[in-house]
């Protein structure tokens, strides 16, 4: 009898713990218990499951996760591009997380049909960061990891907002390509990086994400200060070389800046860092 009860209060327990939330994707995910073999299909997403505590978890990764250091010792089981499905089977994840914009409907379907559980993120504002990070560390069981991280997170975002807050708006162009030119859009999270400095994305009103634009509407545009994304001495100066050729007083006075890749194309907590040096310039430009 007390085996028979002691089974029944397990059962309830566990039927209490299990919860449902809604994806980036729209999709209703239950979890019955914490995840116990996780596998990342974007790299923004293996660090912030690291972030959130979720590394000792992780059994494969796609590639160029190559943060934190421990990540780039995991198996790869393809890339943006075309996924190793069966690679991706044998490691028996108990959840997969992938990255909306980078999820094909084709590869949604398989993970349907091969009944592998699915979370589909995609952070657009800075807030979106410290919220999946509780979210990852509800699902795994690691709040006391997560939550920390989180909150640091929302400190040094505030303290950012508050130190710009009030100061004259600069128009502003972020480049994320050169052949084509692509910029971003109002609802990419790099707009809430340049809103957050006092900036005005001087294509926040484009209707896709990531548009291509023409020399001629960016000089239309007439930003004040025009960012692009370089690693390397040699990749600022190929791009600076672009724009030199279009008749921009920002290119005139020399308003041109620059921030490392991981620091503004990843949606992690290194995404301030970038934040900080792209508020830097604009102000710079302010003075």
């Amino acid at each position: 009898m007390r085996c028979w009860l002691a089974a029944l209060l397990l059962a309830i327990a566990a039927h209490a713990a299990a919860f449902e939330i809604t994806d980036d994707s729209g999709t209703a995910v239950t979890f019955d218990a914490p995840p116990q073999r996780v596998i990342s299909l974007a790299p923004n997403l293996t660090e912030l499951a690291y972030a959130a505590g979720m590394g000792p978890r992780m059994v494969a990764v796609t590639a160029y996760s190559d943060y934190p250091v421990a990540a780039r010792k995991l198996p790869q089981v393809g890339d943006a591009f075309r996924l190793d499905w069966e690679r991706l089977v044998a490691f028996r994840p108990d959840l997969v997380l992938a990255w909306r914009s980078s999820l094909s409907a084709r590869d949604r379907a398989e993970f349907d049909r091969l009944r592998l559980k699915l979370l589909v993120l995609e952070p657009r504002r800075l807030d979106d960061i410290p919220r999946d990070l509780r979210l990852l560390g509800r699902i795994a069981g690691t709040e006391a990891a997560a939550e920390p991280v989180a909150q640091h997170f929302e400190a040094q975002r505030t303290a950012l907002q508050q130190r710009y807050a009030g100061r004259p708006v600069v128009r502003a162009y972020f480049q994320i390509a050169e052949a084509p030119l692509l910029t971003v859009n109002g609802a990419h999270i790099i707009s809430d990086v340049l809103h957050l400095c006092g900036a005005e994305n001087v294509f926040a009103a484009a209707p896709l994400l990531t548009p291509a634009i023409s020399d001629e509407a960016l000089v239309s545009a007439r930003p004040q200060i025009l960012f692009g994304i370089a690693d390397t001495p040699q990749q600022q100066a190929q791009i600076r070389r672009q724009w030199r050729r279009l008749p921009l007083p920002a290119v005139a006075q020399g308003h041109m800046a620059f921030v490392p890749f991981d620091f503004i194309s990843r949606a992690t907590p290194r995404l301030l860092q970038g934040a900080a040096q792209v508020c830097e310039q604009v102000d710079a430009v302010r003075r």
